[in-house]
């Protein structure tokens, strides 16, 4: 009857002091659908009610609108993440994937301490990324194998093929394989098998519940019948070449969102069926990942519950700089003890630049510079008088504009470096920038000596033939226009270049990865010990722009995209201010200036809304530094 099966389970559950799967054994005509229904409803109720205790150790519940999101295990070993993107039947052409693969290895290689990463790309392009990739620690998988080896098959591909091309992993069971082409557990449980046939390939069995099921509070039900039908014949010594997925398909394109504690409740049910096929010590080992749309703005608190040991990715992972960024999640532990600071920046000058960048303060002039790059537009301000633009058009995109020492100012085009007397209205052509494929001057601040610093733009950097390629420098000049190339190696787009009052050090990044850097900056030779001080969180948009330093020795960076200028200490990487830019997302670098140096000036971008020049009074007694002039002369 089900009175006395429920008494056996409770007696179990008692007497073992753990949950174990009731397998029950029912005729056709002992009990009715309905009945059956209400049973597995009171089962799971009862085995909600508790959570498994692993021996000699304790357990945390929290409560959850379908399960118990209780932690497994109070001491889990340490699971290294693990980040797979599944391209699915994306992108179009071999060129975009090429572009796309480019773009990721770029990224990666900037990473400090990556997850391991796993691309699963479409067969066609499985060598090329395994070519693209090679180096960068990244793996490539097959998004499926067939259930055969050899024969007469049209359109399959054996686990053994892709385990010869190089691919390190495999996937079985997603949910669209499941749906669309009707694969059921035992198919799946066939190609795992395959897979672990062949030597070094490893396998991601995904698993998961339609909404009729999550609706009927079967997740659990369903999920532990996938993973145990999934890996069945499964040798316990194989535990550690096995990833388990856990794909809510309700989740998945119907609007509804899995919060990360029904993701760690769900990733606790994996892993008591993972205990009962592989056994307990085997379950601690194996990484469970999520996979329910993904994006950089869910991720950290995704991989902050317990048993989330890392995502599979679907359309973010075909964004370069969205899949980064979910690589680079951090999970926070606790909240910062005082949050930073905010104001709000206001609109100054409604100059609707395109792309307004480079402001610099003339203490000399008592103005303001900045040049609107694409347009080629030098502007100037006096805080007072309305502004105007020196020379509407020099005919060159402009990436930066320095005071010359003497008078006039040095401009930085895409071809020529100029020189521009204002009383004279004419620039003059000084030199050629450094010739380096398809770039041209971007970011750039003199520094504490007097000295040019110039960083370089890969115009191809977004799309096209080169998109990805790192193949810019940083270069410092004198009057003698001998370029020195300051770094040992090459980046995409050079931003934050500025220094601090005693000289000695620079910061800089290469947008494209999301992160600044210091290095050492001695009187002569080049910047050395190259140090992190500060990587853009995933869930922020864009990445860092233009910066300054401030007296006090702090940087403030520009985050493009993200609609806010930030103030880092470069000793912690904590944030303590944040002036926004209301109405703007794309702020493009910012100085200080105004006679006492306490307003901060901030050029942004007119795409998707924007142009203008924001203006902010520091609070706190902050004040900004004077601009170094360039002592290259005439």
């Amino acid at each position: 009857s089900e009175s006395s099966l429920l008494q056996l389970c409770k007696k179990r559950l008692i007497s073992r002091g753990r949950l174990a799967l009731l397998h029950l054994t029912i005729a056709d005509n002992c009990i009715t659908p309905g009945g059956i229904m209400q049973m597995l409803a009171a089962a799971l109720a009862l085995a909600s009610s508790h959570a498994f205790v692993a021996p000699r150790s304790s357990t945390v519940r929290a409560p959850s609108s379908r399960l118990s999101s209780s932690v497994w295990y109070d001491a889990q070993p340490q699971r290294r993440a693990l980040i797979a993107g599944n391209w699915k039947l994306n992108p179009s052409t071999a060129q975009d994937a090429d572009a796309l693969l480019a773009l990721l290895a770029s990224n990666v290689r900037t990473m400090a301490a990556p997850p391991e990463i796993v691309i699963f790309p479409p067969m066609p392009f499985l060598q090329t990324a395994l070519e693209a990739v090679d180096g960068t620690g990244i793996a490539v998988g097959a998004q499926d194998i067939s259930l055969e080896e050899s024969g007469a098959f049209t359109g399959e591909v054996a686990a053994s093929m892709v385990r010869s091309l190089g691919c390190d992993w495999a996937l079985v069971g997603h949910s669209e394989r499941r749906t669309l082409y009707d694969e059921g557990d035992d198919v799946c449980n066939q190609k795992v098998l395959r897979c672990l046939a062949q030597d070094g390939l490893k396998v991601i069995l995904c698993v998961g519940e339609t909404l009729e099921e999550y609706e009927s509070d079967l997740l659990e039900t369903i999920v532990s019948l996938q993973v145990r039908k999934g890996l069945a014949g499964v040798d316990v010594a194989d535990a550690d070449r096995i990833a388990i997925a856990y794909e809510p398909v309700w989740a998945i394109g119907t609007g509804k969102v899995a919060t990360p504690e029904q993701a760690q409740a769900a990733h606790v049910a994996v892993r008591r069926a993972l205990s009962e096929v592989l056994g307990a010590e085997a379950a601690r080992r194996v990484r469970v990942q999520y996979g329910g749309s993904v994006t950089p703005e869910s991720i950290d608190r995704l991989m902050a519950q317990p048993d989330v040991d890392g995502a599979l990715v679907g359309g973010a992972s075909l964004v370069a700089e969205k899949f980064s960024r979910i690589c680079e999640f951090s999970a926070p532990t606790t909240p910062e003890t005082t949050p930073p600071r905010e104001i709000t920046a206001r609109v100054a000058v409604a100059c609707a630049n395109a792309l307004g960048e480079s402001p610099i303060w003339s203490q000399r002039d008592n103005t303001l510079y900045w040049v609107s790059a694409v347009e080629g537009e030098l502007w100037r301000w006096n805080c007072e008088d309305a502004p105007y633009k020196i020379i509407p058009r020099f005919g060159t995109t402009l990436g930066f504009v320095a005071a010359r020492a003497g008078g006039g100012l040095l401009l930085g085009g895409e071809d020529a470096i100029l020189s521009l007397d204002e009383t004279a209205r004419e620039a003059v052509v000084l030199a050629a920038p450094p010739a380096e494929g398809n770039t041209r001057p971007n970011d750039g601040r003199v520094d504490r000596d007097g000295r040019m610093v110039m960083g370089m733009y890969n115009n191809y950097h977004r799309a096209g033939a080169s998109q990805g390629e790192d193949n810019s420098g940083l270069y410092r000049f004198g009057a003698d226009f001998e370029y020195e190339e300051l770094l040992d190696y090459k980046f995409r787009v050079s931003n934050c270049c500025c220094f601090p009052a005693d000289g000695r050090t620079v910061y800089f990044a290469d947008t494209p990865t999301r992160k600044i850097y210091a290095f050492d900056y001695p009187k002569s030779g080049k910047p050395e010990n190259r140090r992190l001080i500060w990587t853009q969180p995933p869930h922020w948009p864009g990445g860092p722009d233009g910066a300054q330093c401030d007296a006090e020795g702090m940087i403030w960076v520009a985050l493009n995209g993200a609609g806010r200028v930030v103030r880092i200490d470069p000793a912690t990487g904590a944030i303590d201010l944040v002036v926004h830019t209301p109405g703007c997302p794309t702020p493009t670098s910012c100085t200080f200036g105004g006679p006492d140096l306490d307003e901060l000036f901030i050029t942004t971008a007119a795409r998707p809304a924007g142009g203008q020049l924001f203006r902010a009074k520091m609070p706190f007694g902050i004040k900004g530094l004077p601009e170094p002039e360039w002592q290259g002369g005439d």
